[in-house]
């Protein structure tokens, strides 16, 4: 249905038309649909009969706050009419706010649409529209902002939750701007949570990602920039984390920070070729299951297909805790070059064989078919933004009773900071503290550091963080009598690296040796061979020492 009710003839074809990019898609939609403030955003998703996904039909998804009767839509002057197809792609109006909303919280591989529908609200809009209905002014703000750790807490007045189409929502462009009244503009990201005990709103069905800005060409996404709307010069994303996710922290949290730049790409078979989307969940935003990305936490299937030849598969169920971004996130990331991609498969006529074996058709995807489709990252790898600053906000009524609820959070927080890197091989970091960026030194600044020198540091507060030389670098499971091998690549020629396999399961035993290869640019790849030789499934960490 249609805010205005009205539908073109004919059959609709539910895929996004090869000629187009979704970004292009996406802003001619705004310009066609935004005179109507009922319609709150716009994205690319499955379609939905019933409320049910349908799997192959993609759509151009119109968000509205609530759909309208023909008789209210007929006396709506400014109700803009959503036709049945929109520049060659079938359209569905979802109303994601009402009595319809999921309340409580979604399994990770149930929560797709609704994050999806919440990644694509338009919450700018949204809060200009609710400022315009206060005069057009913000409202003074009566409540307490206090840090709690490296958690900053503010306290509701009142003033930072809305509704929409009779359901409560916070008002995250206003939350932003009160976590700005104490911190300076140096965020890139800023992840929020509510603090429902204490009554605000119930936090829906997912976790999700809101994109602010982005600068980044060649990654499958349209350059635009909120950030006027926020008052920031820097912020790049605003993330939301539901509390019921928070038993698999690593996965979420890696996935919605993810969102800044993965799982937008298309591809094509050939130069000139229509750009392919069918390697993502619903055309945009996701790896689909049928795309082999490893371990990465940018899908929503909890697999890895190893291919074991002859046109089989292994289907291996992974742990939140084993999530890493594969080599196409980190190129989309900016962590690698495309000339570190390796092949990819993306699987079809997917049948199973016996207990986890499948046979599948495999297409073979390369690292040209994206770049034919997207062009080349720029800025490119060498010149890509390698560390960034989170803030973590709670948000509640009730600051003397979030105790508990911060000092969670706090303790996540840091566990995000060893999980970004591990899952970045170590090419990426975050820092997530309250206060200025905590630069992370050079070896040879470490060095003067320690001796007593002079360095270009001497602005920088020294903390026991920047002689940390060592960490773990990833971990996993085998069982018992089994071997595995690892990798981790681009380590300094100038560091002496030594590496340690600690079980993490009672009981467990586990030996390992190491061998190390000098890649072409002259960094170190050092491959570990990893075997269980005790009687359990056992969980391993492999850790490093940073000797010099």
């Amino acid at each position: 249905m249609s805010p205005k009710g009205t539908q073109e003839a004919g059959p609709a074809k539910y895929e996004i038309p090869g000629k187009l990019t979704a970004a292009e898609l996406l802003e001619r939609a705004r310009e066609r649909f935004y005179a109507d403030p009922n319609i709150i955003g716009v994205g690319i998703g499955q379609r939905r009969v019933g409320g049910q996904a349908q799997a192959d039909q993609v759509a151009l998804i119109v968000y509205v706050k609530e759909k309208l009767d023909e008789a209210r839509l007929e006396k709506d002057e400014q109700a803009v009419s959503v036709p049945r197809t929109f520049e060659g792609i079938g359209t569905d109006v979802v109303a994601p706010y009402g009595p319809d909303a999921p309340v409580e919280v979604l399994g990770v591989s149930e929560q797709h649409h609704h994050s999806v529908d919440m990644m694509n609200i338009d919450r700018v809009r949204l809060h200009e529209q609710w400022a315009a209905d206060q005069g057009g002014q913000e409202l003074p703000f009566q409540g307490s902002i206090h840090d709690y750790g490296d958690i900053e807490v503010i306290q509701d007045d009142g003033t930072l939750v809305q509704t929409v189409n009779g359901q409560p929502e916070v008002d995250y462009v206003r939350a932003y701007k009160l976590f700005r009244l104490k911190n300076p503009d140096i965020y890139d990201f800023v992840t929020f949570f509510t603090d429902t005990a204490s009554g605000m709103p119930p936090q829906g069905g997912s976790s999700w990602y809101w994109p602010i800005a982005n600068d980044t060409q060649g990654i499958g996404y349209p350059v635009f920039s909120n950030r006027p709307a926020l008052g920031s010069n820097k912020l790049q994303g605003i993330l939301f984390l539901n509390q019921g996710h928070f038993p698999v922290w690593r996965y979420v949290m890696l996935q919605e920070q993810g969102h800044r730049w993965s799982s937008f790409a298309p591809y094509r078979d050939s130069t000139n070729g229509p750009n392919l989307t069918d390697h993502m969940l619903g055309g945009f935003a996701h790896w689909a299951a049928e795309f082999d990305d490893d371990r990465s936490p940018m899908d929503y299937d909890v697999y890895d297909w190893v291919d074991v030849g002859g046109g089989q598969f292994q289907r291996v169920s992974l742990a939140s805790d084993q999530r890493e971004y594969c080599e196409l996130d980190l190129y989309l990331m900016g962590a690698i070059g495309p000339d570190e991609v390796g092949d990819m498969n993306l699987l079809s006529n997917i049948t199973n064989v016996s207990g986890n074996t499948f046979s599948a058709n495999k297409k073979r995807l390369e690292m040209d078919n994206f770049l034919w489709a997207n062009g080349a990252r720029v800025p490119n790898a060498a010149a890509a933004q390698k560390q960034f600053k989170h803030g973590f906000c709670l948000l509640t009524k009730d600051y003397g009773r979030a105790h508990d609820l911060a000092d969670r959070i706090d303790q996540l927080r840091r566990r995000f900071e060893a999980d970004f890197r591990a899952a970045t091989k170590g090419l990426l970091s975050v820092d997530t503290t309250i206060g200025p960026l905590r630069r992370e030194p050079q070896p040879g600044e470490i060095t003067e550091l320690t001796g007593g020198g002079y360095t270009s540091l001497h602005r920088h507060q020294v903390s026991p963080y920047d002689l940390n030389v060592t960490g773990t670098q990833f971990t996993g499971t085998i069982q018992p009598g089994q071997s595995q091998y690892w990798f981790t690549f681009n380590w300094s020629p100038y560091w002496h690296i030594d590496w340690s396999v600690r079980p993490t399961t009672a009981g467990g035993k586990v030996t390992s040796s190491v061998e190390v290869e000098r890649a072409g640019n002259g960094t170190f790849t050092y491959w570990l061979t990893i075997r269980n030789t005790g009687s359990v499934a056992t969980d391993f960490e492999a850790r490093y020492a940073r000797l010099h």
